[in-house]
């Protein structure tokens, strides 16, 4: 089941990434929203197989592996609800290419669902994505994984977890540090950003705010590592950031990436 999940949602990235060199027309923006929703929905079947994993291990519940994909299956559900009534909403179609990046932040911070799973569980997650030579490395709160990616390049993530309240990683590829991740609890659900450096060295940063089905995503191109979060920000706060799109209940708000503001009522998918 493992394998399959990590799979499908290799599958999903891979249709996105080719669609979106030939997105034309509105069918092909629906296609391409489409396929991006199912990377939320993919990557939830591969935070259940971390969980049953941990069963079959007796792992403890409190672990980084359980904060994380609790985390993500928050995240991605606000997620797949902003993106499909953007792409059923005529005039903000095009906005829902702005979450490909968003959707993908799941598949590099994929070996951070298995922190505290051992390294079984890590090596096997990692194999169905074509990496090899996994390392794993676990000190009391601390851990590093450390693999050679389906190019062939050494990638390492390293995070450190503090229960119950966060998980702070960084990660690299060949050496050169390329990732920085956090994810705090909050009185509310979870904040977390995710900033990342491309191989032509362009930099985005995906800021998040979760709670329950409401929830807000920021996303800003260039700029250096963000200041650090502390777990207090309040829920609006990826609305700072140069394009942001909010939803609270049935409306969807948001600063495109033309700086025009969209507010619409969300409407969602017949099969939803």
């Amino acid at each position: 089941m493992l394998k399959k999940s990590i799979a499908i949602l290799i599958s999903c990235l891979m249709a996105i990434v080719l669609l979106a060199g030939c997105a034309k027309t509105k069918d092909d923006v629906e296609a391409i929203a489409s396929q991006a929703a199912n990377v939320s929905e993919d990557a939830t079947k591969v935070e259940e197989t971390a969980e049953n994993a941990a069963e079959a291990a007796g792992v403890p519940s409190d672990t980084a592996s359980a904060f994380y994909s609790a985390y993500m299956e928050e995240k991605s559900a606000v997620i797949s609800k902003i993106m499909d009534g953007l792409s059923n909403n005529p005039d903000t179609m095009m906005s829902a290419l702005s979450f490909l990046g968003a959707s993908m932040t799941d598949l590099y911070m994929l070996p951070a669902m298995y922190f505290g799973l051992g390294e079984t569980n890590v090596a096997a997650a990692l194999a169905a994505m074509g990496s090899k030579d996994v390392v794993y490395q676990e000190n009391g709160n601390s851990y590093t994984v450390t693999y050679k990616n389906s190019d062939d390049k050494e990638t390492t993530l390293t995070g450190t977890y503090e229960s119950g309240k966060s998980l702070v990683c960084t990660g690299s590829t060949d050496g050169t540090e390329d990732v920085y991740s956090e994810t705090y609890r909050t009185s509310f659900g979870y904040v977390g950003q995710f900033y990342y450096i491309a191989s032509d060295g362009t930099a985005t940063l995906y800021q998040f705010s979760v709670s329950g089905e409401d929830g807000a995503i920021g996303m800003t191109t260039g700029g250096s590592r963000p200041a650090a979060l502390t777990g207090k920000e309040a829920a609006d706060f990826p609305k700072s950031a140069k394009e942001w799109y909010a939803i609270n209940g049935m409306t969807i708000t948001g600063l495109n990436s033309e700086g025009a503001s969209v507010e619409f009522t969300y409407t969602p998918s017949e099969d939803d």
